[in-house]
């Protein structure tokens, strides 16, 4: 029995002594010193005994310790990253990273450096090499080998540290705060603590330094903690002013305007015109005022009155034609493009597989969007809106169903979105697949026989918030034949596991879903045209026809109402000399965008075209009769048709 409690006993003892290590007060100096005894467990911290969880060893020459007691009593710590399969010692500001069994690690997340040694693993302990520990956490290393002994020294005073709100205030004027950031190694508190400079609003420009000093319960002073801040001159507000080409102007004629405002630091952030018109069209004075700001808020405003005189150059409607660039638009009476001469034109059909993928388009459930079986050029579009309480992803999946590997050429991509405005989505994805059509990049996706990957990484990557609406445009070869699914899920789920239990969605009538065969479409015109006010009637599903397809989920025909994702060449073979070529929506707003002769416009730069009564400009021929190219397709969610009306261009 007595033999019994005496094992219980010692065990206690034991368990006390090794399980919980104490951390010794530190010494009068400062200093910190910790004994390491070779092939021990055994630790002499600041003359108080603590136990590694495994002993000092030497290597080939390097002595390794465990990482995690050594780093405990250096008041540090160790943590595994099971992402990277990297250990995390730190302490302080120094972050070490190790790899079991490479050399290399990582310091504060910079480049590799080679170690002196390579960590290991001693029974599902980290033994990493001593000096490098001590080279990277500034530990004095001193070697005692009669004794079989390593001392490491190192400072134990508090750390002053802070930051500063402002480095580069101004005298009088900006308040500068500091937030004190000091600590204590070992977790002593700081009782005391010393400034030097740490005004709160500086009277004087010129260079300072600020000095802070911090004291431990124990009495010690850490070193001066220092920060250099330059103070400028108390900011001066900017200086407005701008300048016209004349003082009296005829109405209709342009206003060239330019901006002479100055800042003592050329830091003007800001612009705000008023009345700024680049043409006035009734007879009078006109006052015109630029208010600037500079990047510390000062402001400053200029006004200067012009005189309009009761004499007409150039009408409103001549006046916009002139003088609106491509890319922008202006106001019309939208009913008179009706009365305007329809010009004839032919069609031409061409070979191109079009995918659509905009039923249902707005997504309620999860599931199969559409899934068809396809190969060699193929264009998608994909457009919809989450109708969800959650946030969904939107998937292209293919799979090789082939005996043979396969490959996927992801050529001309534009993306739009998410976004709740339907119109920044339509314009964005148009935009973008047309300029690079203009700039094409590829990449390549290999697919083994009897497996499947994702296309368009990109696009999958991103969240869609409900109420946000998402598009794309794409185009790609397929050297084989493939199975194309477009899937919807929660954001949170995974597509591998979720997609056995989905299922292929019903169509909605109101949108269009299919595959369509001959999705690119010529128009010529070969007539002159651009002597007289005309217009070219596009996605009308009249006089523009629509192609037609087939809904492979339930092999049902569709026609490709609007001909979304449709891409028209138009040749205009003959336009006469100054016509100005402009976009008209009939059927309410419409963003968007045309190759215009190689070059993109969009439509417009910075807004939306709102209804027919507004015209945006994608042209203006020269003084010659030219061929006029433009490469378009109708944009997502916009609303149908579309006219090219032409306008000829005042020549007085």
């Amino acid at each position: 029995m007595k033999k019994r409690f005496m094992q219980l006993f010692i065990a206690v003892l034991l368990i006390g002594t090794i399980a919980l290590p104490v951390h010794a007060e530190g010494i009068a100096d400062g200093m910190e010193k910790l004994v390491l005894i070779q092939n021990s467990k055994q630790m002499i911290h600041n003359g108080t005994t603590v136990m590694a969880t495994q002993p000092l060893t030497a290597v080939k020459g390097v002595s390794y310790v465990a990482a995690r007691s050594i780093m405990q009593e250096v008041y540090g710590t160790t943590v595994y990253d099971s992402k990277s399969k990297q250990y995390v010692l730190s302490n302080g500001e120094t972050e070490l990273r190790f790899k079991v069994g490479s050399s290399a690690y990582l310091l504060n997340g910079n480049s590799e450096i080679n170690g002196v040694g390579t960590p290991y693993l001693l029974k599902g302990t980290l033994m990493v090499p001593l000096r490098t520990i001590a080279l990277n956490f500034e530990l004095d290393l001193k070697s005692i080998p009669a004794e079989k002994k390593i001392e490491l020294s190192w400072g134990s005073k508090p750390v002053a540290k802070f930051s500063v709100s402002d480095l580069n205030p101004y005298a009088t004027q900006t308040q500068v705060n500091y937030t004190n950031l000091s600590y204590h190694p070992r977790g002593l508190e700081i009782i005391d603590e010393r400034w030097e400079n740490n005004n709160a609003v500086f009277d004087q420009a010129g260079t300072y330094t600020i000095s802070h000093w911090v004291q431990d319960s124990s009495g010690t002073w850490s070193d001066p903690y220092t920060v250099t801040i330059t103070v400028k001159p108390p900011n001066q507000p900017p200086v407005a002013s701008f300048t016209t080409d004349k003082d009296t102007y005829k109405m209709g004629e342009f206003i060239q305007y330019t901006d002479q405002s100055t800042d003592d630091e050329n830091r003007i952030e800001s612009s705000l015109w008023t009345n700024n018109e680049r043409g006035f069209f009734v007879p009078g004075p006109q006052l015109i005022k630029l208010n600037v700001t500079d990047a510390n808020g000062a402001t400053s405003e200029y006004y200067k009155t012009i005189t309009i005189l009761d004499e007409t150059l150039y009408t409103k409607e001549e006046f916009d034609l002139l003088y609106t660039e491509p890319g922008e638009k202006f106001g019309i009476v939208g009913s008179s493009v009706l009365q305007y001469p329809e010009i004839n034109y032919t069609i031409n059909d061409r070979e191109q597989t079009f995918i659509r993928a905009n039923s249902p388009e707005t997504m309620i459930d999860e599931g199969i969007y559409y899934e068809d079986t396809v190969t060699g050029n193929v264009r998608f579009l994909l457009h919809n809106l989450n109708g969800r309480t959650t946030p969904v992803k939107v998937y292209v999946r293919v799979t090789n169903e082939n005996a043979a590997p396969a490959t996927v050429k992801i050529g001309a991509t534009g993306i739009g979105g998410p976004n709740v405005y339907v119109s920044t989505v339509g314009r964005a994805s148009t935009g973008r697949y047309l300029e690079a059509l203009q700039n094409p990049k590829y990449s390549y996706v290999t697919i083994p026989a009897g497996e499947s990957r994702l296309l368009f990484q990109d696009f999958s990557n991103k969240a869609v918030k409900p109420g946000q609406v998402y598009s794309m445009l794409a185009d790609v070869q397929m050297d084989s034949n493939l199975k194309v699914q477009v899937v919807a899920i929660d954001a949170s789920r995974d597509l591998t596991s979720s997609l056995p239990s989905l299922q292929v969605l019903p169509s909605n009538d109101r949108h269009i879903r299919g595959t369509f065969d001959k999705a690119n479409r010529t128009i010529v015109i070969n007539q002159t045209i651009g002597f007289e006010k005309s217009r070219i009637i596009l996605a009308d599903n009249v006089k523009d026809t629509r192609i037609s397809g087939i809904d492979k989920t339930t092999n049902t025909p569709v026609l490709n109402a609007g001909n979304y994702g449709v891409l028209y060449t138009l040749r205009l073979n003959n336009v006469a000399p100054h016509t100005a070529i402009t976009l008209n929506p009939r059927g309410g707003h419409y963003a968007g965008a045309f190759i215009v002769n190689g070059k993109v416009v969009y439509a417009t730069n910075s807004s939306i075209l709102a209804n027919p009564n507004e015209v945006g400009m994608l042209y203006k021929t020269g003084d010659m009769t030219e061929s006029v190219i433009i490469t378009f397709t109708p944009a997502a969610g916009m609303m149908l048709p579309i006219n090219l009306v032409l306008y000829p261009l005042p020549t007085h």
